[in-house]
């Protein structure tokens, strides 16, 4: 199976590329309610986890776990 493609406009995450695309090899999509949970599982250094499953009303109660902020 193909990975789908990701779009992201965050510029200042490390893993932004050109055309608004993320290049991360794992991305973690979580409710917001647990933005600031430490995750379990990684694999090439981005953390993410299979363990739960939560239920999202809309687009507004998700954020991007996977996101680190780029240094320049």
């Amino acid at each position: 199976m193909n990975n789908p493609q990701v779009k992201c406009s965050i510029d200042n995450c490390e893993y932004w590329e050109k055309g608004n695309n993320c290049s991360a090899e794992v991305i973690m999509i979580e409710v917001d309610r647990h933005s600031d949970r430490s995750l379990p599982q990684s694999k090439g250094g981005e953390q993410y986890d299979t363990r739960h499953t939560d239920h999202a009303s809309g687009t507004a109660d998700t954020c991007c776990h996977t996101f680190e902020e780029r240094s320049h």
